[in-house]
């Protein structure tokens, strides 16, 4: 008999996808409960609200993204120029998942969800990628006018703006194809020479 961790899991992971791309208010219990073939008293048993399950939703892909973050940080045989495309890789990948409907849906309709979801990436996430891309401005991977959290900004927008379903869908890439190109066209321009050869080094390994 299933546990009710394992129920639980079987119904984040089934939601998550329409959650992610549809946004959470455009889902009914309903769609939901027909979806996973069990009565809405079965998802009731296990979130008592459609709230928790977006809080339990919205909790375990910051996990996710933590948890890899962390690890490529943390990965002492890797370059640094290596450790910057993987991380930058992961988060490019992690962002391709949400729509904008759904980011859009969660500061209107869920802002306390919305507000946790937001501190926890800036503790988490993005101060790993910006601790990362200080590290390349010491080491002198990147160019000395470079500030590194612009650099940041100015990619954090752009993979907010291109790596999405919605833009994707419009592009004869894939998400893999068009974060490579990202990649390639920001890092180009501030990286120095020598830098610049490791990356394109690590892009053949690809």
């Amino acid at each position: 008999m299933p546990s009710n961790q394992s129920i639980r899991k079987r119904i984040l992971d089934r939601v998550r996808g329409r959650f992610f791309t549809l946004g959470f208010t455009k889902v009914t219990m309903d769609e939901m409960a027909h979806d996973l073939g069990v009565s809405k008293k079965t998802i009731y048993k296990h979130f008592s609200s459609k709230d928790e399950l977006l809080r339990e939703l919205v909790k375990l892909k910051m996990d996710e993204a933590q948890s890899g973050i962390e690890r490529i940080s943390n990965q002492n045989r890797l370059s640094f120029v290596e450790k910057l495309k993987e991380a930058y890789t992961f988060a490019g990948l992690q962002v391709s998942e949400i729509g904008q409907p759904f980011l859009r849906d969660l500061e209107r309709n869920a802002p306390e969800i919305w507000k946790e979801f937001e501190e926890r990436r800036n503790r988490t996430v993005l101060k790993a990628l910006r601790n990362l891309l200080e590290e390349g401005v010491k080491k002198g991977a990147f160019k000395s006018e470079i500030n590194s959290q612009l650099l940041l900004l100015i990619y954090t927008t752009l993979i907010q703006r291109i790596m999405n379903p919605e833009t994707l869908s419009q592009l004869p890439l894939t998400p893999p194809q068009a974060l490579a190109s990202i990649r390639e066209i920001f890092f180009e321009g501030a990286l120095t020479d020598k830098a610049r050869l490791q990356f394109h080094a690590c892009q053949t390994k690809v």
